[in-house]
């Protein structure tokens, strides 16, 4: 089973990106701290229901570096109790290893548009039985998506993905509050065509997870939908055509060095569950099914930051009643 025509359904992806609501979500983040944190969280999980799907979209030339991991147990101990690190292939035909990854991405998307550095554990759910992406950190000059906070501030000022007219790609990313950066040079024409590892790459971006530090209690994955081909081809690219100047993003559990690097040389196209909403997907023909019948929809609400701009602007009327109210009893009680 396959997709046979993908035009609908990236067409749909690209009406729920909507540029006006990234920026007012922008805005309205600075004022995240005048709001309690549980009721910012509130107001993203209510508007979720309204609109259970974010569409986004991932540039071409996605990076994606795999490092072997040293010391197991410590890997295995931060991940929630549901998941069981695994071995895991980057390409189809690799021998399999346990492997701390960093994906390199310029993406757009119903709530961020920016540069997006993710890094991740690879595990099965024992409750599902599905290979899975679990998130160990996210570094990005747009706002961020966590389960134990919502929506949170950017955190590297100083976030560069690009490539050059000579092949070359260039990745300069560091965080905003420690000395933790990656900064690397590398080159594409070397590139061979080969075909990811579809268990990880089709199946493990069904169930998708965070580590215990940035996970919420109930540890619930999340799924994206797509179609399996836009996972079906990437570029092996050659190590040595890579020259890592400064690496303090990897932690001490894996090698300083990958092993393997892939890049993707299109353009993807997902719907993500938005926080609190969960699609569960056992397989690729559940992956499919879905895929369809998002693409078959006539009308995909996207998302919208009505309510809180509501509840800001309610702020704005109240809090200055609340001020003349205090005065005139101040003026009646002398």
């Amino acid at each position: 089973m396959k997709v046979e025509d993908d035009e609908k359904f990236i067409k749909k992806v690209e009406d729920l990106i909507d540029p006006a609501e990234v920026c007012n979500l922008f805005f309205f983040q600075a004022f995240r701290k005048l709001i309690p944190r549980s009721l910012f969280k509130k107001l993203l999980v209510k508007n979720s229901r309204k609109t259970p799907y974010m569409g986004f979209v991932i540039e071409p030339y996605s990076l994606f570096l795999f490092f072997k991991l040293k010391d197991i147990e410590k890997a295995k101990s931060l991940l929630p109790e549901r998941y069981e690190l695994v071995k895991a292939r980057i390409f189809e035909d690799d021998k399999p290893g346990y492997y701390f990854g960093i994906g390199n991405l310029n993406t757009r998307g119903s709530t961020f548009w920016g540069v997006r550095l993710e890094s991740y554990l690879i595990a099965v759910d024992r409750e599902t039985g599905l290979l899975s992406w679990i998130f160990f950190d996210i570094l990005s000059n747009t706002i961020i998506a966590l389960p134990s906070e919502g929506i949170v501030d950017p955190n590297s000022r100083k976030a560069i993905f690009t490539t050059s007219s000579k092949g070359d790609i260039y990745v300069d990313i560091r965080d905003d509050k420690s000395d933790r950066e990656l900064v690397l040079k590398g080159n594409l024409s070397r590139g061979r065509i080969r075909r990811p590892d579809q268990p990880l790459w089709v199946t493990g971006n069904t169930s998708i997870g965070h580590i215990q530090d940035i996970s919420d209690y109930s540890n619930n994955p999340f799924a994206v939908i797509f179609d399996p081909s836009e996972v079906g081809r990437a570029l092996d690219l050659p190590i040595e055509d890579f020259n890592i100047t400064k690496n303090t993003l990897v932690p001490d559990f894996a090698e300083k060095f990958p092993s393997r690097i892939a890049c993707f040389p299109f353009t993807q196209h997902y719907i993500a569950d938005s926080p609190g909403c969960r699609t569960l997907i056992r397989n690729n023909e559940d992956l499919i099914s879905n895929y369809m019948k998002l693409a078959r929809m006539k009308d995909i609400k996207t998302f919208s930051t009505k309510s809180i701009r509501r509840l800001f602007f309610t702020g704005m009327i109240v809090s200055p009643l609340i001020s003349l109210l205090l005065l005139i009893l101040l003026i009646l009680k002398s």
